[in-house]
C-alpha cells in the first residue's frame, strides 16, 4: 500500500508539471518572473506556500496534493526555504531549449515536443473543413473580405494582437475567442458580415477546444506582401 501510494504521488507531481510546461510554452509564460518577489535575498529558495502563491499568480489553478508534489520535487538546501524555485523554473523552461548551449555548441537540441506543438499555428489554411459545400461559401466570403481589406489598405493581423493580448482572454498563442473574434472582425474588418457567414468564418479556423486561429485567419485576408525588387524602377 505503502509502494501504491508513493507511485500515486509521484504521478501527482508529474501531471501537475506536464501542466505547466503545457500552458508555459504556449502562452509564452516567463515563469521565473513570478517567483522573484518572494526571493528578495535572491537565493533560488522559497517556502511552499510562496511557491504555491507565485504559480497561482501566474495563472494556475492546481490542487493542494499538486502543488505539495511540486515543492517536494525541488528540494532545496536552505532550512527555513525547502523549495529551490530555480531547478524547477529551469526544468520548465526546458520545453524552449537547453541551458548552457555555449558551452556545448555542437549539442544537439531536440526539436519542439509534438503534444505541445500546434502544428496549425503559422498555417495559411482554414483549420477544419465544415463540408465541402460549406467550404466554398466560406472561400467566397474570405475573398470577399481579402478585397475588402485590400482596397481599405489595413493589416487584419495587429487587431487580433490586441485582443490576444488582453489579460481577460484566455492568452493563448495565436488563438482568440469566438467572441473576441466576432468582436474584431466586426469592428474592423468586414462590418457588412452578417451573423451566420461570421459563424461559418469562426468555424472555419476554430480548434477542438473552441479557439479561433487568428493567424491562419489573416494570412488568408491580409494583402500579399510584394517582393522587393531592387532594379525594377530602373528597369521602368
Amino acid at each position: 500500500e505503502r509502494h501504491c501510494a508513493t507511485n500515486a504521488r509521484r504521478l501527482t507531481g508529474e501531471m501537475a508539471l506536464d501542466l505547466v510546461k503545457d500552458r508555459v510554452y504556449k502562452q509564452r509564460i516567463r515563469i521565473q518572473d513570478f517567483f522573484g518577489d518572494f526571493d528578495r535575498l535572491r537565493c533560488g529558495s522559497i517556502t511552499p506556500t510562496q511557491f504555491a502563491r507565485a504559480l497561482a499568480l501566474a495563472g494556475f489553478n492546481l490542487t493542494q496534493a499538486q502543488y505539495r508534489e511540486l515543492s517536494d520535487a525541488y528540494p532545496s538546501t536552505v532550512e527555513d526555504r525547502p523549495v529551490c524555485y530555480k531547478d524547477f523554473c529551469a526544468d520548465v523552461n526546458g520545453v524552449f531549449t537547453k541551458y548552457n548551449l555555449e558551452k556545448a555548441p555542437t549539442q544537439e537540441v531536440d526539436p519542439a515536443p509534438a503534444s505541445l506543438l500546434d502544428t496549425e499555428r503559422f498555417s495559411a489554411k482554414p483549420t477544419r473543413s465544415l463540408g465541402d459545400a460549406r467550404d466554398e461559401e466560406v472561400d467566397a466570403l474570405l475573398d470577399a473580405i481579402a478585397e475588402g481589406v485590400r482596397k481599405r489598405r489595413v493589416e487584419v493581423k495587429p487587431f487580433f494582437n490586441d485582443a490576444c493580448a488582453n489579460q481577460n482572454s484566455p492568452m493563448r498563442v495565436n488563438h482568440v475567442t469566438k467572441a473576441q473574434f466576432k468582436q474584431v472582425v466586426r469592428a474592423h474588418v468586414a462590418m457588412e458580415l452578417g451573423d451566420d457567414a461570421m459563424d461559418a468564418v469562426a468555424d472555419r479556423f476554430s480548434d477542438d477546444d473552441g479557439f479561433v486561429n487568428f493567424v491562419s485567419f489573416s494570412a488568408c485576408v491580409d494583402p500579399k506582401e510584394e517582393a522587393y525588387h531592387p532594379y525594377r524602377r530602373s528597369l521602368q
